[in-house]
């Protein structure tokens, strides 16, 4: 599959790497500072011309969930279970041949893994809000990811944005992505767009998805409730969205399919505004 690429080089600590749904409110609230609230209705009226894929270190995605192999060896069995990124070329196979082939995967066997982000604890206090001074008493600590800033996380493209993609994640690594923005978490610089092909069976008949997807057509799937924090204008209103279910990436589908979720909470953040959650498959063929 032809994709487009983007390096991200994260400058930082972070929570976690980005997720598709996440990364594009990040996207769409620039467009809405840049274009205007409707030019963002406008966009958001049909279905969006491109996917997002989460973001994973360049060269790895998520391993498709396909019906399991049986494996006897203990260990072997165990690392299977515990694989969650695979090489392209480990990909490839997997989707042209199936889950037999991790029985021989450099993965499996201990000779290749990706590039993991420390996970250190860092110690804060808190803050009065209303003097903005620290807080007597309250101490915290947080667990956070440091990549290392050489290692190049690819984030995929499908289809065309209506702007500049490049001038959005600009921004957006800017600012920071995720919660801690403000202390500078989740800050990241960009490299791209490039051209490049993603592997895939050559005759699929399913799609193993690189974002967090909706539960209407999933075949084979890990399942992870999800309840995502307003952001943009709306940080400091009522925090968190409407929970819902959605499929972890890696999982399987007949059709790529995408839609809009309502996640509206309780107390909207202004009167009469809805707020949607976009899941939509960003697919590469599997044969099963």
């Amino acid at each position: 599959m032809r994709a487009t690429l983007f390096r991200l080089y994260f400058q930082g600590p972070l929570k976690e790497l980005p997720r598709a749904p996440a990364l594009l409110g990040h996207v769409l609230w620039w467009y809405r500072y840049t274009h205007g609230r409707e030019a963002l209705e406008g966009l958001l009226e049909k279905p969006l011309p491109f996917r997002l894929s989460s973001v994973f270190p360049e060269g790895w995605l998520p391993r498709p969930k396909l019906p399991p192999v049986q494996v006897e060896e203990t260990e072997r069995r165990k690392a299977i279970k515990n694989l969650t990124l695979v090489s392209l070329e480990t990909f490839q196979a997997l989707a042209e041949k199936g889950e037999e082939v991790l029985l021989e995967a450099p993965e499996v066997l201990g000779r290749a893994r990706p590039p993991e982000p420390r996970r250190l604890r860092r110690s804060r206090v808190g803050i009065d809000r209303g003097t903005g001074a620290a807080r007597r008493g309250i101490l915290f600590t947080q667990e956070l990811l440091f990549p290392d800033p050489r290692t190049a996380y690819a984030l995929y493209v499908m289809g065309e944005a209506p702007f500049d993609l490049r001038d959005a994640l600009a921004f957006v690594g800017e600012m920071g992505f995720g919660g801690g923005a403000s202390v500078g978490l989740g800050r990241f610089r960009v490299e791209g767009p490039q051209t490049v092909e993603l592997p895939e069976a050559k005759e699929a008949n399913a799609y193993a998805t690189l974002a967090p997807g909706p539960l209407e057509g999933a075949l084979y799937y890990d399942l992870e409730p999800y309840w995502g924090r307003l952001g943009g204008g709306y940080v400091g209103s009522q925090p968190f969205k409407g929970p819902y279910l959605r499929t972890r990436e890696g999982s399987v589908y007949q059709e790529p399919t995408a839609l809009y979720l309502d996640t509206t909470p309780q107390d909207p953040p202004e009167e009469g505004v809805r707020v949607r959650e976009f899941l939509g498959v960003f697919p590469l063929g599997v044969r099963l």
